[in-house]
């Protein structure tokens, strides 16, 4: 069987998008999957605001809004007329064209308020142009990103069970031999899977939180232990109606009904089952229901498959293994509230997939890919520590009772700490150390960078290459860029008196350079009259050090060769 460039062990969101990824930069990629059609158990409900980004930027965004449209009409019909919650109606004034910030999610169970969040802010006014894209299901989204890759060329093998991972090197140029090598060696990866050997020049795990891969290599897995056992299911009740609707806390746990008809969440306190690997069955399902509702609920049958998971919070040692990378859950677990994990794994995956791919085209500049690790494994510990205090705050008890009161009824109602939890929710104050002294949007997500053309920076970032918006005089960095426009795609936006500064954004969506200049102010315009010979020194000084920010960010992130 061929060599690939690049294996990628999992067919989950995390595994698909970076697949799709490496193949937008030429590289050869192949997926095994261990399951035999898309898993349609009832995992993450939406993808948060960040994530809607990130398929935007690769032109994805109009089949997200699709499914949110459908889910929206679906969620319609289970609240009744007039009893839809904030979050539908503003995502209803949304699809109207009022864009504003999706105010969606929780904290514990506690909902976010959309009364005590502030539109005005900058930065979550910054985020608005994919909130009709975050109402995305993780089985909608991975139809959607299989769709994606096939359009891509990318071979998804289906069934393929992956049994472990080895090294091999070869013997001389031009060899057929091959002899047993270390991982961390410079040799390739032979993967021993269902199907026989695969051979490929790296490796990536995004098989799960249970994965082989990382077991085999020895990676640390630390973090804590579980304190509940939850459940999610579509289920058709008996008299549903005895349940409330949106979130309940209980003495023995917390359950959330809705917010499509049969959708349920249960998270019991308490030992977890023997046989965790065990398919639930319709009565243990129910027994917990009504365990932790207190109601005598029936069940009458389940659409598709129920899942069992935990609160269970660990966090890979090391991201990578010689060529042997991890990814999504293989690298982190936790709690699943909010869908924070089907977001974290996407998050992987955007920032591992320009990085790997340059390196295995050959032209990464030195140790970009260990950047990798370096920027995603804090976004992960934070992620963890978000959830554990959730799992905190959902206890029963009369004590976390209060706490809740205090923390939901009045630290979340103090101006602006409403705003701060939505944002970090949302995945939109990630920030990263992309430079010396990096200030203003340097390091942080790109957002909503609209041009003079009508469109916005995302439109450009199809492709997957670097973006340079030059809104400079005359535009004096197209110069700088002009050689890598196969890396770099040039937007000239010839700047207004509002106009944000130049930028430098990576595939990612992250801003690694934005002009320090003022270039509206009297003492840098360019004038009508203005030439090289004629600029001021001060202006001649700036301009420099700006080009050589500029020259120095792109030598870090983007190399010449």
């Amino acid at each position: 069987m061929r060599r690939s460039d690049v294996i990628v062990v999992g067919a989950g969101p995390t595994g698909l998008f970076l697949a799709g990824e490496l193949a937008l930069q030429g590289v050869r990629v192949r997926v095994l999957e261990q399951l035999r059609e898309p898993d349609s158990t009832i995992k993450a409900g939406s993808i948060n605001v960040a994530s809607a980004e990130i398929l935007d930027r690769r032109g994805l965004l109009p089949a997200a809004e699709d499914v949110q449209r459908r889910l929206l009409a679906s969620v319609g019909a289970f609240a009744g007329h007039g009893r839809k919650n904030a979050l539908v109606n503003q995502l209803d004034r949304d699809a109207r064209g009022a864009r504003r910030f999706p105010v969606a999610g929780h904290f514990a169970g506690m909902l976010f308020r959309d009364e005590l969040v502030d539109q005005g802010d900058p930065v979550l006014a910054a985020h608005t142009a994919a909130s009709g894209g975050v109402l995305v299901p993780q089985h909608d989204l991975e139809l959607l990103l299989g769709e994606h890759c096939a359009r891509l060329g990318v071979e998804v093998r289906r069934g393929v069970e992956v049994r472990g991972v080895r090294g091999v090197a070869v013997r001389g140029v031009g060899a057929t031999r091959h002899a047993e090598a270390d991982l961390t060696d410079d040799a390739d990866v032979v993967v021993e899977t269902s199907a026989g050997e695969m051979t490929a020049g790296w490796v990536v795990a995004a098989d799960g939180g249970r994965s082989a891969i990382r077991r085999q290599l020895g990676i640390g897995f630390t973090g804590t232990d579980p304190q509940l056992v939850g459940y999610q299911a579509v289920a058709d009740f008996d008299a549903p109606g005895e349940l409330s609707r949106g979130w309940t806390w209980t003495p023995r746990g917390i359950y959330a009904y809705g917010p499509i008809p049969g959708r349920v969440l249960v998270a019991r306190f308490g030992p977890r089952p023997q046989d965790r690997d065990a398919p639930v069955t319709l009565d243990e399902l129910q027994a917990v229901i009504r365990d932790v509702t207190g109601l005598d609920v029936t069940l009458k049958g389940l659409h598709g498959r129920a899942t069992r998971w935990s609160d269970n919070a660990r966090q890979a040692q090391s991201y990578r293994h010689g060529r042997v990378l991890l990814a999504g859950d293989a690298a982190h677990v936790h709690a699943p509230f909010s869908g924070q994990g089907l977001n974290l794994g996407l998050g992987d995956a955007v920032n591992l997939g320009w990085k790997l791919a340059a390196t295995v085209r050959g032209h990464a500049p030195a140790g970009l890919l260990d950047t990798y690790e370096s920027e995603r494994h804090p976004i992960a510990a934070w992620v963890l520590d978000w959830t554990r205090a959730q799992v905190a705050l959902m206890r029963g008890d009369e004590h976390t009772a209060r706490l809740r009161e205090v923390v939901g009824g009045e630290l979340f109602t103090v101006p602006g700490v409403m705003n701060r939890v939505v944002a970090r929710t949302s995945g939109i104050t990630q920030r990263y150390d992309v430079a010396d002294g990096a200030a203003g949007p340097v390091g942080s997500i790109a957002g909503d960078v609209e041009l003079s053309s009508g469109d916005r920076l995302a439109d450009h970032a199809h492709d997957g290459r670097f973006v340079l918006v030059d809104r400079s005089p005359e535009g004096r960095f197209a110069e700088v860029v002009g050689p890598l426009e196969h890396r770099i795609a040039y937007v000239a936006d010839p700047a207004s008196a509002t106009s944000p500064p130049s930028l430098l954004v990576r595939p990612d969506g992250v801003v690694v350079w934005a002009d320090s200049s003022d270039t509206d102010s009297p003492d840098t315009a360019t004038s009508d009259t203005a030439t090289p010979d004629t600029a001021t020194p001060d202006t001649a000084t700036s301009d420099d050090g700006v080009l050589k920010e500029l020259d120095a960010a792109i030598q870090r992130w983007v190399d010449t060769r």
